[in-house]
């Protein structure tokens, strides 16, 4: 005989094919829902996104023929662009699923609605001929008894009642055909719409490549007053960072000396617990300048360095504070009447760079979201820009990691 254990394990490998088909049956519509309401989301955030990228440049083309900040969202566009058709292209495959599936729910309804419009076809041949009233009568009256004739009776009551249920039944798998086939109607549609979205969408990917690359001809042609222009922002990086590292290398000096306040340990771990989920220091921007090392968009064999990230926003654009914090410095930005914001949030600093206005002072108690001062506009390029950085102590942080998606 089988021992206990050795029977379930035996009947759990029958079983696990039934109950991961079943499971795949079960969840894979859900998977399907969830997976385009998610896509829709991600193509309504990507359409907006374009859509405010198009007025920043929009702003800039007014003013200026080309410049670089023009090259570099441009160069977001197309990327967001490729992004989008990816993400339309998901859809009508979603799409395709779905119509082929319905397609195949209708195919098999309408088989199944034949089916039984030929068999009640039959039992209508079947009444006509042999359930007349006159045959009904004498097989009434050929029963032997009164019980067999009362069965009889019934028989012809339940024959009865089988027709109606019948005609009931093709009705409603008539109505559910019908449902199917509008449905059907609306998935097509849908794929139709979403196909010309991708086709204009395709289209306005090519015009923008075409317009950044004679940018880009435009601006190779001023090489060497770009690379003037470079050396003077380098220096002028260079003299703010230096700045920045020695308020940091001061303020850690300090927290060496002192342990932190319940208020600031708070604070700390407030700030690390919301990594990725912190608000924009911008109500509305685009990052056109991301954290690290990368390559100039139009001198070859030049890399730039970032501290932060560069966001463009729209003109009176407000810097505002990503968590509640503690306003430590108010540093002038070299090379321009300018300032900067250091924030501290506990062991964490956010800095808000190039601002021409400033509503805070060392000292003051910010609270999250709060106006700290008026981005100044660029007189090259006449673009909003705000140089926003976070660092751990001394140690940079790439602040996209840390903000809400």
């Amino acid at each position: 005989m089988m021992p206990q254990s050795q029977h379930i394990i035996t009947l759990f490998k029958k079983t696990l094919p039934l109950v991961l088909v079943f499971s795949f049956v079960l969840f894979s519509p859900m998977l399907w829902a969830q997976n385009k309401t998610k896509l829709h989301n991600q193509i309504s955030q990507l359409e907006k996104e374009i859509s405010y990228t198009n007025e920043i440049l929009k702003e800039t083309r007014e003013h200026k023929d080309v410049s670089i900040i023009q090259i570099k969202l441009l160069s977001q566009q197309i990327k967001k662009q490729e992004r989008l058709i990816n993400k339309l292209q998901q859809e009508i495959q979603i799409l395709n699923h779905n119509i082929d599936n319905k397609q195949l729910s209708i195919s098999k309804k309408e088989k199944e609605l034949l089916a039984l419009k030929e068999e009640y076809a039959k039992m209508i041949v079947y009444s006509r001929k042999n359930l007349n009233s006159y045959n009904r009568m004498m097989f009434v009256f050929a029963s032997t008894d009164f019980n067999q004739a009362f069965k009889r009776l019934k028989y012809f009551e339940q024959y009865s009642d089988y027709r109606k249920k019948q005609v009931q039944i093709i009705n409603l798998k008539q109505d559910s055909l019908q449902v199917s086939i509008d449905k059907l109607q609306l998935l097509k549609h849908e794929k139709e719409s979403f196909r010309r979205k991708e086709e204009n969408e395709k289209s306005q990917l090519g015009k923008r490549k075409i317009n950044q690359q004679r940018g880009l001809n435009k601006l190779k042609g001023k090489e060497s007053q770009l690379k003037k222009d470079l050396k003077k922002k380098d220096k002028q990086k260079k003299k703010l960072k230096k700045k920045i590292e020695q308020i940091l290398a001061a303020e850690a000096l300090k927290a060496k000396e002192s342990k932190m306040t319940p208020d600031e340990v708070m604070l700390s771990k407030g700030f690390d617990k919301n990594k990725g989920h912190l608000p924009w220091p911008v109500e509305k921007g685009v990052v056109f300048s991301s954290f690290g090392e990368h390559a100039h968009p139009v001198l070859k064999g030049i890399k730039i360095r970032n501290d932060g990230i560069d966001i463009v926003t729209q003109k009176g654009g407000k810097a505002r504070a990503i968590f509640k914090g503690e306003v430590r410095s108010i540093i002038s930005v070299p090379g321009s009447a300018n300032f900067a914001v250091l924030i501290k949030h506990g062991k964490f600093f956010s800095l808000y760079s190039n601002l021409e206005e400033v509503f805070v002072k060392p000292g003051d108690i910010v609270q999250l979201k709060q106006d700290i001062g008026k981005i100044a506009l660029d007189p090259e390029d006449h673009t909003t820009k705000l140089q926003f950085q976070i660092w751990k102590s001394t140690n940079k942080m790439n602040p996209v990691q840390w903000l809400a998606r």
